[in-house]
């Protein structure tokens, strides 16, 4: 029994730790009550590995949510310790320029949707024991994307320090520098928490929801899509004192969120 448990273990991923723990709680099972019928042990295996992914997928969640917290306080806070706002061309590069405005604003976005968005689906889904395997990979697809937007987020915070190290003042790169590698400290366990547990094979039959699922009524593209738009020709207006400013930025935020939305709808589950 316990020879076949353990490789239909190993196939569907678990191994190391957790497959000798298996095996040992069963062990002692059978040695207390020889005649136990456990069942086959491929569905028994399968069984361990639903409630391990669906487990291992809402801590992965909470993890992750922690860290892109971390993520967003290194932003607001290196931001706020800027002493003045330098022009985008007074830097060493005005494509250095482009490409920290582009990680930093995108990248945000996107980590502040995707982690809020698996949150939410995790907080709908506890007390669950063993979650479907849509539901599993639609977990497991938010938490990896909001991972990588965060890194990307803190990738263009480190650049726009070195960027503008000749224009700033040197304290400011090196706090600037170390909060972002203090902030991916964090993003990396996480992000290897996450591919630990992605190797599990989830079997529970079972359609998962799409952004409907979490927000209800209030997922509807169109309209969130317009709220952002409009709040970022407002902010800027009052920030710059300039309208077109604002109205081009506002366009621009029309653009990156049409393309997000576009590019990520199905990896997110957002249809």
């Amino acid at each position: 029994m316990t020879g076949e448990l353990s490789r239909e273990l190993g196939a569907v991923g678990i191994r190391g730790r957790r497959r000798e723990r298996i095996l040992a709680e069963i062990a002692d099972h059978l040695a207390s009550d020889p005649d136990a019928d456990l069942g086959d042990p491929r569905s028994l295996a399968a069984q361990f590995a639903d409630e391990l992914a669906t487990s291992a997928a809402r801590r992965a969640t909470g993890t992750s949510f922690a860290a892109l917290a971390l993520v967003a306080a290194a932003l607001v806070g290196t931001q706020a310790a800027l002493p003045s706002y330098p022009d985008i061309a007074s830097g060493r590069s005005v494509a250095l320029s482009g490409l920290s405005i582009l990680f930093i604003v995108v990248g945000a976005q996107v980590a502040f949707v995707a982690g809020c968005l698996g949150g939410l689906r995790a907080l709908r889904l506890r007390g669950r024991p063993a979650l479907p395997a849509a539901e599993v990979a639609v977990l497991r697809r938010r938490n990896a994307v909001a991972l990588a937007a965060g890194a990307v987020t803190l990738a263009g915070i480190a650049v726009d320090a070195v960027n503008f190290s000749a224009e700033l003042p040197a304290w400011w790169s090196l706090l600037t520098l170390a909060t972002a590698g203090a902030a991916m400290l964090p993003l990396a366990g996480a992000a290897l928490a996450h591919a630990r547990t992605s190797s599990l094979v989830v079997s529970g039959a079972g359609e998962a929801g799409g952004s409907r699922a979490d927000l209800g009524p209030f997922a509807q593209p169109v309209p969130i899509g317009a709220g952002a738009v409009a709040a970022v020709l407002l902010v800027t207006w009052q920030a710059e004192s300039s309208f077109v400013e604002g109205a081009l930025r506002a366009v621009a935020e029309g653009v990156a969120f049409a393309a997000g939305y576009l590019a990520l709808r199905r990896l997110l589950a957002l249809r």
